[in-house]
């Protein structure tokens, strides 16, 4: 059973995978992943809902757990954070637009800027750091022209979209505003922006792509994906 209630017609229909959501619940979620869930969020009543589900399942079984003693530092440290100056806990804070009416996500906020690199006809990415992300893992922004077709393309491991304005046709599949799609290393797709205007997504992935067609693989080196 889904931990994600049935939706209602303005909420995101596609919604990160019920491990995804336990294990971000839990603090077990590896930052790569743990940045699309925290972006898909804000769009989502049902997943936020299910994480305060999951954070208070688990708070109820750790305060079964017998008491375990702390470094004595752990309070320092801690109050340390929070007397952080204004002028280093605010840098994140600069709101900025990925394109007009189209806001950067607070979850990326000091990681991205919005500074727009052609990667194809129609189809260009902002490349994102992510402290804690494995040498495999890959963080962009891709903005995808009306009626645009990606190449056709498996993956190398698993994979995560997040869409954050408008939205795309994947096979019998559609993804709106707020969705998620992932993939694993087994799929084969080739995703269309939608007709009237395009998408911006999040994309999270493991490895480089696998592009079908001559074309593509030729210019997969400089491309980078």
């Amino acid at each position: 059973m889904s931990l994600v209630p049935p939706v209602d017609s303005l909420s995101p229909r596609h919604h990160p995978s019920d491990d995804l959501l336990l294990r971000h619940a839990a603090g077990r979620l590896p930052p790569v992943p743990a940045l699309v869930v925290a972006t898909h969020l804000p769009f989502c009543a049902q997943c936020r809902a299910a994480i305060r589900l999951g954070e208070t399942v688990g708070g109820v079984l750790l305060a079964d757990q017998p008491a375990e003693d702390i470094s004595p530092l752990a309070l320092s440290r801690a109050m340390a954070r929070l007397e952080m100056p204004a002028s280093v806990a605010d840098t994140s804070r600069v709101d900025s637009e990925l394109a007009p009416g189209v806001p950067l996500p607070a979850s990326l906020r000091g990681l991205a800027r919005p500074r727009w690199r052609w990667l194809a006809p129609g189809i260009s990415r902002i490349a994102i750091g992510v402290p804690g992300a494995e040498r495999e893992e890959r963080v962009y922004l891709l903005r995808v022209a009306p009626g645009t077709s990606l190449p056709e393309h498996g993956h190398s491991g698993w994979e995560a979209t997040c869409v954050l304005s408008g939205h795309f046709t994947d096979g019998d599949l559609y993804y709106r505003r707020g969705d998620v799609a992932e993939m694993d290393d087994v799929a084969i797709h080739q995703p269309v922006s939608g007709q009237d205007a395009g998408c911006i997504c999040l994309i999270a992935c493991q490895g480089p792509l696998r592009l079908r067609g001559v074309i593509a693989r030729l210019m997969q080196p400089f491309v980078g994906v």
